[in-house]
């Protein structure tokens, strides 16, 4: 199957989980649920809070740019802006992976950036009581503040505000330095 096939396939079966999320029952008022998606950072299990981003993109070209920090990939065309791409690999201490990095989560809604990354698994719905601190994680992963348990396996929770917030602070400080 070509890359626009692979695509298209994921992004129909996308559509069919998020139609069927309606069809089910709504849980239980005595659980609350928490909707992440399932991703892979340099081949290690992730989750992403779906309220923490604003939208996700597959295929877009990324256009190198001059950049002060290693984690700017370039800029890509996007909702018809232009969009500053952040390798999310690079962010989370892995260095730059090389492959793909065919998806991209957008953050922030007046200033948007992109995280990319190379792999979506898909969207999770879990019970709010299967996320849980880990402080073990959270000592060598400085953006990871909990880790969400699933059947198959646990994946460390990014925190996305966390990131976006690191991201504006360090483009504050380049802007300032470079006014002076």
């Amino acid at each position: 199957m070509n890359e626009p096939q692979l695509v298209e396939s994921k992004a129909a079966a996308l559509r069919q989980a998020f139609d069927q999320s309606f069809a089910l029952p709504p849980p239980p008022a005595s659980q609350e649920v928490e909707d992440l998606l399932a991703i892979r950072v340099a081949g290690n299990p992730y989750a992403i809070r779906l309220r923490d981003i604003a939208g996700i993109v597959a295929g877009r070209k990324v256009a190198p740019v001059p950049a002060v920090t290693l984690d700017l990939l370039g800029l890509a065309g996007i909702r018809g802006g232009v969009v500053p791409v952040f390798g999310l690999a690079s962010i989370l201490g892995y260095g730059q992976v090389p492959g793909s990095l065919r998806w991209m989560i957008l953050c922030g809604a007046e200033e948007p950036i992109a995280l990319a990354f190379s792999d979506f698994e898909g969207y999770l719905r879990l019970p709010k009581s299967s996320l849980h601190a880990d402080e073990n994680l959270r000592a060598t992963r400085q953006y990871v503040n909990q880790v969400a348990s699933t059947e198959a396996e646990a994946r460390a929770v990014i925190g996305i505000p966390l990131i976006v917030a690191t991201i504006r602070n360090r483009i504050g400080h380049h802007r300032l330095a470079k006014e002076q």
